[in-house]
């Protein structure tokens, strides 16, 4: 009689842990789009090494150009995955934003679409002049590989 109870109990908890993670998995597909602009800015054909961040923006440092009037570093402006050309030498031919001259305009639309419940859609828009740790913005209109290293 024991053994028959406990089947019954084990039975009936296996069935409220069922129940339980049945309730917690409802599928949700999320989609973000974003569109960036660079409004204004100057024409710039700039050499560096292109680098990332640690929260995945790319940079192009050690910049040759002209240094006493140009910024020696750009936060860039692209939706390419430049992952492939990290730590080689680069020329990015491009607009910049600096020193009050252009903006760059960033608008975001984060849709959410949730099985069997109610779907969120979000809108942001962000302007700004410069990049991290005042940086210049340069958006990128072509990339180069000049070589396979910085060095």
């Amino acid at each position: 009689m024991h053994a028959i109870s406990k089947s019954v109990m084990a039975i009936g908890l296996a069935a409220i842990c069922a129940a339980g993670v049945n309730a917690q998995t409802q599928e949700t597909k999320t989609t973000t789009k974003s569109k960036i602009e660079i409004k204004g800015g100057k024409d710039v054909a700039v050499t560096g090494c292109l680098e990332r961040g640690a929260n995945g923006d790319y940079m192009l440092t050690q910049v040759r150009e002209n240094r006493r009037l140009d910024p020696s570093r750009f936060a860039l402006v692209t939706d390419e995955d430049l992952s492939k050309h990290v730590g080689k030498r680069v020329r990015i031919q491009g607009k910049t934003v600096a020193n009050d001259n252009g903006k760059v305009s960033v608008e975001t639309k984060t849709k959410t679409e949730v099985e069997n419940g109610k779907d969120q859609e979000t809108k942001t828009k962000v302007e700004g002049t410069g990049g991290a740790f005042d940086m210049s913005f340069l958006g990128v209109k072509s990339l180069k590989v000049l070589s396979p290293s910085c060095s």
